[in-house]
């Protein structure tokens, strides 16, 4: 728990995306994860994924995401210690539930429950 679980990097070209990071990192393994995800590892492990938008803003990719047992609390705590909530708890199918926050500054924060989500 409390570890990096998942890496984001924003694209608008998926194809050119994973061709670039193909070269650069020998040896990363690539799947689709619906029409605007590729997920990306070594072998079996996840280490994270290109996500499809319409313009990439610098400075906002990639995103790092963190495993917690429960998004409630972990949202609390951060509102209480200054944060503010970006985006509220929802389902991501096949994966369990995912939230952001930022940091007083405005670093933004991805945090993933594990599970059933729907």
């Amino acid at each position: 728990m409390n570890t990096v679980c998942h890496i984001e990097i924003m694209t608008c070209d998926l194809v050119a995306a994973q061709a670039f990071y193909a070269q650069v990192f020998p040896g990363w393994t690539f799947r689709s994860f619906g029409d605007d995800m590729v997920v990306f590892g070594t072998g079996d492990s996840h280490i994270g994924g290109f996500m499809k938008t319409d313009a990439v803003k610098p400075g906002s990719s990639p995103s790092v995401w963190i495993q917690v047992e429960e998004i409630e609390p972990v949202l609390a705590r951060a509102t209480a210690a200054g944060g503010a909530v970006v985006s509220e708890k929802y389902p991501v199918p096949s994966v369990g539930w995912s939230a952001q926050f930022s940091d007083p500054e405005g670093s933004s924060i991805g945090i993933v429950q594990f599970g059933e989500s729907a």
